[in-house]
């Protein structure tokens, strides 16, 4: 069932250049990226869609370094709603309904922080904690500042230093592989 409303709401966003990448997933061919998070309710499936932009040399960067799976959304906006594909029930109408929302609401903020110069100048206002000294590094190594990104990895790592939960040991063996990268090492 997810397959067949991950489909219908990629037919009902070709208008904007949307396509389907994997299950739940739909790319534009440059920066959009949209999450339509599903999830199963009942006898329906639940879409509470999240767009986002890519640049491809930081979800490079991101995939080496930090072991994320790509696409890589570097910020990301829910659209705000829910929508219930029941199962039986007409996929087509509810689709077009939720294209129009990632459309009128979606589509700016892609358009917006598709912008390198504007995202790399206000990226730091756009993250949430939980990713930012992952994303604001590399970032900075992306747009050519290393010692830039190398002072964040130290500083985060820093502040870590007499951590030991999970978040602080998959900083440290990023920040590892992020500065061997940012070294020219890899």
């Amino acid at each position: 069932m997810r397959n067949r409303v991950t489909d219908a709401c990629a037919r009902a966003l070709a208008c904007c250049g949307f396509t389907r990448r994997r299950h739940g997933i739909l790319l534009q061919p440059e920066h959009g990226w949209l999450d339509l998070r599903l999830s199963d309710e009942g006898t329906s499936v639940v879409a509470e869609p999240v767009v986002g932009v890519r640049h491809r040399p930081v979800e490079k960067i991101l995939v080496a370094t930090a072991g994320w799976d790509e696409p890589v959304a570097c910020v990301t906006l829910p659209v705000g709603g829910r929508w219930a594909f029941p199962a039986g029930g007409d996929l087509v109408a509810v689709a077009d309904e939720l294209a129009e929302v990632v459309v009128v609401r979606g589509q700016p903020f892609i358009d917006r922080w598709a912008d390198w110069a504007a995202l790399r100048r206000e990226i730091g206002g756009l993250l949430p904690e939980a990713t930012r000294f992952f994303l604001l590094p590399a970032v900075a190594l992306a747009d050519g500042d290393r010692d830039r990104a190398r002072a964040l990895i130290a500083e985060e790592s820093a502040r870590l230093v007499a951590r030991d939960d999970k978040y602080a040991v998959a900083y440290r063996d990023y920040a590892r592989r992020f500065t061997r990268l940012a070294r020219g090492d890899v």
